[in-house]
């Protein structure tokens, strides 16, 4: 049997574990902690995705159609003389002009038209031919 005190104070200690319950952990800094490393981890992979782009993929720079129309009319004017009067052959021409300028296009912005590359003139030049004769247009 317990004796009076000691059932006193055994109801003590359980008034008081009722009006002070054992302190609850703080777990608010490590949630925020967690949300924290999931955002940076988001930042990273979506910055290393747009890095990275497929090679199948064409990247189109906007050029002002001011540009665009000078672009296709000095390459015209270039191949002029060798086409004369003939009517396909300057058809073939401005598609063959047009088909540079998506070529430049695809690598260059419009302000750095100054940096474009001989080899690369060069390469698209055989590109395009390719394609316009494989198209049929030319027979």
């Amino acid at each position: 049997m317990l004796s009076l005190s000691q059932y006193c104070f055994s109801k003590i200690k359980i008034r008081l574990k009722k009006l002070n319950p054992p302190e609850k952990t703080n777990n608010s800094k490590y949630l925020f902690a967690g949300v924290l490393i999931a955002a940076i981890v988001l930042i990273i992979i979506s910055l290393s995705e747009k890095e990275s782009i497929p090679v199948n993929e064409k990247v189109l720079h906007v050029w002002s159609a001011e540009t665009d129309s000078l672009f296709v009319k000095n390459c015209y004017e270039k191949y002029k003389p060798q086409v004369k009067d003939d009517l396909v052959k300057q058809e073939t021409m401005k598609s063959f002009c047009r088909c540079m300028l998506e070529k430049v296009k695809s690598k260059y912005d419009e302000k750095d038209l100054d940096k474009v590359q001989n080899a690369d003139i060069k390469l698209w030049d055989t590109e395009c031919r390719n394609q316009i004769k494989n198209s049929g247009f030319l027979k």
